[in-house]
C-alpha cells in the first residue's frame, strides 16, 4: 500500500512539474466531466478539425472489444480565430452532435468528452497544437487519480480494428520497457472508385513502408513509422520527453523519435488503424499534397528516395560495428565511407562530435550508442535530402522498392511487381519485421 501510495503521489508531482514547464496555459476539463472511473487505462485523443464524419471513429472505438480497464475518448474541436465561418459552424454542428451522442452512450467504463476550443492562435493552430491540448488533459486526468496510464492518440478520419484497445493495453502490460508503441495502419482503398485515387493512396502507403524498411536495411535504430493517428504513449514517459511539440506538421516525426533514441520504442502489428483515403491540403507534405499531385497526372510524386543513400547508411552502421574489433573511432578512420556520406557528416560537424565522445567515453559500445544519439533520426533524413541534392537522383517508387528488396535478398520471386503487391509484400515485411 506504501509502494502504491508513493507511485500514485509521483505521478502527480511529475504532472505538476511538466504543467509549470511545458502547459502554463493549460485548461483542465469543466467540472461536468470531473468524474473519472478509478481503474481508468486508455484515454484516446482525436484532434478534430473541420470533421463532418468523426461520429465514424467514435462508434469505432465505441464497438471495439473492452479491456480490463476504463477508456476515455478525448475530442479536441478546434479552430482558429481566423478560420471560415463554414469550418466554426461545421466544428459547432460536430460539437452538438457529439454531446448527444455522449448523453446516450457514455458509461462509467466508456465515456466521449468534448474540448471546444474556437480561438486557437493562428501563429500555431494547427494539429499539433490540437494534439498537444488533448494529451495534456489525459494526461491530467491520469495525474488526478494517480495513474500512470497510457494517452492513445488517434486522428478524426481513422477507423480502428476491433481489438485494437484491448491490444495497446496488453501491450504495456507485458512490455515494460516500451514507453512508447506505434500502431500498425492500412489507408481505406477498397470503397474508392476512382482508380487514379486508389492508386495514388497504394503509392503513398508503399512510400511510407518503403522509407522505413530503408532505415532497417541500413541498420538504424530509427525504423519505426510515424504516423499522429498511430501511437500510444505511457503519461509518466509524455510528460518526460516535454509533452507534444505545436508543430503545424511533422509533429508526430518529432516526437515519436524521442524515443527511438532512447531505445523505449515498441510496435504492435497485432492491431490496425485505418485512416480514410481522402484528400487534404492541410499540410505542405503527407498524404493530401502528394495524391492531388499524383491525380493531375504528375506520376513523379511518388518518385522517392534512391536506393542508394541507404546503402551508405548501411556501410557507417557496419563501420561503427567494426569499432569492437579496430577501436579506431576518428576522422581518419572514417574515410572509408562513401563521399557523399562523409561531406554530410563533415559539414553537421562530426569532428567535434567525435572529439566530444572520444574525451568523454571510454567503452566501444557506449561510444557507438552516443554517435548514434547525435546521429538521430533528423539527422538521417537529412542526409538522405542532402545525398539527392548533391549526388543521386530521385527513382519511381515501384523500382526502389524492387531494388531495397533485392539489396536484402528479401524479393518473392512469387510477388507482384506493382504497386498492390509490392504494398502487400512491405505489409508482410512490416508485420514480420524481419530486414
Amino acid at each position: 500500500m506504501v509502494a502504491l501510495a508513493q507511485s500514485q503521489n509521483n505521478i502527480m508531482l511529475r504532472w505538476q512539474s511538466y504543467r509549470k514547464r511545458f502547459a502554463p496555459l493549460f485548461e483542465p476539463l469543466n467540472s461536468a466531466v470531473d468524474l473519472r472511473a478509478e481503474n481508468l487505462g486508455l484515454i484516446v485523443v482525436i484532434p478534430c478539425y473541420d470533421e463532418p464524419h468523426v461520429s465514424e471513429t467514435v462508434n469505432a472505438l465505441y464497438t471495439c472489444d473492452r479491456p480490463d480497464c476504463a477508456v476515455e475518448i478525448l475530442l479536441i474541436i478546434n479552430a482558429s480565430g481566423r478560420d471560415d465561418d463554414t469550418i466554426h459552424q461545421q466544428n459547432e454542428s460536430t460539437l452538438i452532435e457529439m454531446m448527444a451522442w455522449a448523453k446516450k452512450f457514455n458509461d462509467a467504463q466508456f465515456s466521449l468528452h468534448c474540448i471546444y476550443r474556437d480561438d486557437l492562435p493562428v501563429k500555431h493552430h494547427g494539429v499539433g497544437l490540437a494534439r498537444k491540448i488533448g494529451l495534456d488533459i489525459a494526461v491530467s486526468r491520469f495525474a488526478e487519480i494517480g495513474a500512470d496510464g497510457v494517452c492513445v492518440s488517434l486522428d478524426a478520419d481513422c477507423l480502428v480494428s476491433s481489438n485494437y484497445l484491448c491490444e495497446i493495453k496488453k501491450h504495456f502490460r507485458f512490455n515494460h520497457n516500451d514507453q512508447l508503441a506505434v500502431i500498425d495502419f492500412e489507408h481505406r482503398v477498397d470503397a474508392l472508385s476512382d482508380a487514379s485515387h486508389r492508386d495514388a493512396m497504394i503509392a503513398y502507403e508503399l512510400y511510407l513502408r518503403y522509407y522505413v524498411q530503408g532505415i532497417r536495411y541500413a541498420g538504424l535504430p530509427y525504423d519505426y513509422q510515424t504516423l499522429g493517428s498511430c501511437f500510444a504513449v505511457r503519461a509518466s514517459a509524455y510528460m518526460a520527453q516535454g509533452g507534444m511539440n505545436k508543430r503545424q506538421g511533422g509533429e508526430d516525426f518529432y516526437f515519436i523519435h524521442k524515443f527511438t533514441a532512447l531505445g523505449q520504442c515498441g510496435c504492435i502489428y497485432t492491431a490496425q488503424v485505418m485512416p480514410s483515403a481522402r484528400l487534404s491540403q492541410r499540410v505542405p507534405f503527407g498524404t493530401g499534397p502528394g495524391v492531388s499531385r499524383w491525380m493531375a497526372g504528375d506520376r513523379s510524386a511518388y518518385d522517392t528516395y534512391n536506393p542508394a543513400t541507404f546503402e551508405d547508411l548501411r556501410c557507417l552502421t557496419q563501420w561503427l560495428q567494426g569499432l569492437a574489433q579496430s577501436s579506431d573511432f576518428s576522422i581518419e578512420a572514417m574515410r572509408v565511407l562513401p563521399e557523399v556520406l562523409l561531406a554530410f557528416l563533415t559539414q553537421q560537424g562530426v569532428e567535434q562530435r567525435v572529439n566530444e565522445i572520444l574525451a568523454n567515453t571510454s567503452s566501444i559500445d557506449t561510444l557507438i550508442e552516443r554517435f548514434l544519439r547525435w546521429f538521430n533520426a533528423f539527422l538521417a533524413l537529412k542526409y538522405i535530402h542532402f545525398a539527392h541534392e548533391t549526388s543521386y537522383q530521385a527513382q519511381p517508387l515501384i523500382r526502389s522498392a524492387q531494388t531495397l528488396l533485392r539489396m536484402s535478398e528479401l524479393e518473392n520471386d512469387e510477388s507482384d511487381a506493382t504497386l498492390y503487391g509490392l504494398r502487400d509484400h512491405y505489409r508482410w515485411l512490416d508485420a514480420k519485421n524481419v530486414i
